[in-house]
């Protein structure tokens, strides 16, 4: 086998794999001042709440939203069934107990579809929401709707036109129509009926509606006694969200007959206003007896000047989400936000930006395209991560704030996917206060302990073995899992200065291919070598990277030579060495499955845990630019990454 990519080069990718959060996580001077700006407001609201709260815990449905189902996708929906699907199997592996999901009008209005010229995509989306309920539900997990109005420029649906063309009694008895198919063909476990008036009086034009707390208060009345009286028992609720100043509003709302539960958004964190909102806002309802959820939150990424000056598209300011450095104040938000819900009791709290659980941007790679073209690079890249089952450490730090205790998420080093792993493979452990230092180790043999961190993993079978130690700091651990180890649920602890700091559950499988990319991330250019060798015996080698650090490598166009040449790929990754037998092991690049020539460890004397898979390339290659190349072993198919042939 080849061994071309040496010791130095290995120990240069884990050091800057470990730096890599502090590289990607570093403020642009552009962004300095709001972010110091919002995180000071954070700060403040999460005082408040330790300041009251005895750190109880209550019986909060945590949920996330199901933006690939989201009915501002308008008729796009009609290709997202597997993507929409998909994201609630991630959500349950994030520990969440419910998905909220928007089913606006008149998404299910079959008048709408008349109306829009394509009656018989009404059917196609009805079963669209049908299939999403039953993966809801079949995952054990609760439903949430959220039934406002749909936004104007959804794809495919008129909904100004149709907005336009109805009297304020057809909008009403439009929209209560809309939940009520919602209660009897999805069957959802809450419905939301309004929460953003000043939102829904931009998208419908509707003054009487929502235009005074009366009116708004007398649609919802309407709505909630007309589902009554067709005998749904769903709980029904509706509320305001944190921007709306005048708790009329509120106490209007409050006053409503049937009302089941109060609803809360919050997204502006300016001025100090806007969270301690949520405090009088849910106050409010909880004196009135009525219980409160949250089915949307996240923090906008606006100065106060912006906020206040509205000097901003509001699509701009969504552009600014997908940026990695916002990541420890999404993080810090999501904590407030269970903190505040555990004090006040709230019957759920829903994240709404669930993209950024699978995928941020590299700021350097976006600041100068249009935010349109950063919105649709945010989009694309959540959808590969989601298919690829990565997380970004957003997705973990919340579910270590859910699943509740002191826990700890470990995900394969190389791909950063949360699930299965295997013996003697590399991996991740992220967590909270996981050591009070940070170390890396020297040379092998890899020790057990440092910074006075030692972590063991128990198997199914009860055998207890320590874990090998790469790197530790107080959020992060890269170590090498021991071999012999049962398959099965596995549970690893951690330990700081002897005390149990953490736990990380997770199942073990004799194998668990994950290809080490470039980025670090699990996606995009392999670390690998091309060998290409001629006639005359003479050899040329070159990386499958090209860039100058993590976060923008990209694919090294591949030169195969000549047709009387030979070329070999040697890709580095992990959890393979398992494998049942060589010829059990693949690899697909483009349309072309090949044999491999080796699959396993990487020189053991050298690296632990680190494998290794060599294939010949077929020179038909040549000129195929970028394709996608994904490993198979066992069957199980590594997340896949990316090569570029010229």
């Amino acid at each position: 086998m080849h061994k071309l990519l040496n010791r130095t080069i290995i120990l240069a990718l884990f050091a800057e794999s470990c730096a890599l959060a502090q590289q990607s996580l570093t403020v642009p001077i552009t962004f300095q001042a709001t972010y110091a700006q919002l995180q000071g407001y954070i700060n403040s609201f999460q005082s408040t709440i330790n300041a009251s709260w005895n750190g109880s815990k209550g019986n909060t449905l945590w949920s996330a939203d199901a933006l690939n189902a989201n009915c501002n996708n308008g008729l796009k929906l009609l290709s997202l069934g597997a993507a929409a699907q998909a994201e609630v199997t991630a959500l349950k592996g994030l520990g969440v107990k419910a998905v909220t999901v928007c089913m606006a009008f008149p998404i299910l209005d079959q008048d709408f579809y008349t109306f829009n010229g394509d009656p018989g995509d009404y059917a196609s989306i009805l079963a669209f929401y049908q299939a999403e309920a039953a993966a809801i539900h079949g995952a054990g997990l609760k439903m949430i709707v959220e039934a406002h109005a749909v936004q104007p420029g959804t794809s495919g649906m008129n909904v100004t036109g149709y907005y336009n063309s109805l009297s304020d009694a057809q909008y009403i008895a439009g929209r209560q129509q809309n939940a009520l198919t919602i209660a009897q063909m999805i069957q959802p476990d809450y419905i939301n009926l309004n929460t953003e008036p000043q939102t829904d009086l931009l998208n419908t034009g509707k003054t009487n509606e929502y235009g005074n707390p009366t009116g708004y208060t007398a649609m919802n009345q309407s709505i909630i006694s007309g589902l009554h009286a067709a005998g749904v028992t769903i709980p029904l609720g509706c509320g305001v969200d944190t921007w709306e100043s005048d708790p009329t509003w509120v106490s209007d709302t409050l006053a409503i007959s049937g009302l089941d539960f109060f609803d809360l958004h919050s997204y502006p964190v300016n001025l100090n206003l806007y969270l301690p909102r949520l405090i009088t806002y849910a106050d409010m309802a909880i004196a009135a007896n009525i219980p409160v959820g949250i089915s949307e939150a996240w923090e906008l990424k606006e100065s106060d000047t912006e906020w206040s000056n509205q000097t901003l598209p509001v699509f701009a300011v969504y552009a600014r989400d997908p940026y990695s450095f916002w990541a420890p104040m999404d993080q810090a938000m999501l904590t407030a936000l269970v903190d505040f819900s555990n004090w006040k009791g709230l019957v759920y709290m829903s994240a709404f930006w669930s993209r950024y659980f699978w995928s941020y941007l590299d700021y350097n790679q976006e600041a100068n395209v249009p935010y349109e073209t950063v919105i649709s690079d945010s989009e694309e890249a959540a959808a590969a991560a989601l298919a690829s089952h990565q997380v970004t450490g957003t997705a973990i730090a919340y579910r270590n704030l859910i699943v509740g205790g002191a826990q700890a998420s470990t995900v394969s080093a190389a791909s950063f996917a949360l699930g299965d792993l295997a013996p003697d493979s590399m991996v991740t452990i992220f967590g909270n206060n996981l050591s009070t230092g940070t170390a890396s180790a020297q040379s092998l043999p890899l020790p057990t302990t440092l910074s006075n961190t030692s972590a063991t993993i128990a198997d199914s079978s009860g055998n207890e073995q320590p874990v090998l130690l790469i790197y530790v700091s107080p959020g992060q651990i890269n170590a090498v899992l021991p071999s012999g180890l049962a398959n099965g649920p596995a549970v690893i602890t951690i330990f700081s200065q002897g005390t149990a700091v953490a736990q990380s559950n997770f199942t073990l499988y004799t194998v668990a291919p994950a290809i080490y990319t470039a980025n670090q991330n699990g996606k995009g250019a392999p670390v690998g070598v091309v060998v290409t060798a001629q006639p005359d015996g003479t050899q040329t080698t070159a990386y499958t990277f090209q860039g100058t650090a993590a976060g923008n490598y990209i694919p090294e166009p591949i030169n195969l030579g000549a047709p009387q040449d030979s070329s070999a790929l040697v890709l580095y990754g992990t959890g393979i060495r398992g494998r049942s037998s060589l010829a059990n092991v693949t690899v697909t690049i483009g349309t072309l499955t090949l044999p491999v020539q080796y699959a396993g460890p990487c020189d053991p004397a050298q690296f632990v845990g680190f494998d290794q898979v060599n294939v010949n390339l077929p020179y038909s290659l040549a000129g195929a630019g970028q394709v996608t190349l994904t490993l198979t072993v066992d069957g199980i198919a590594a997340p896949p990454v990316t090569l570029d042939f010229q």
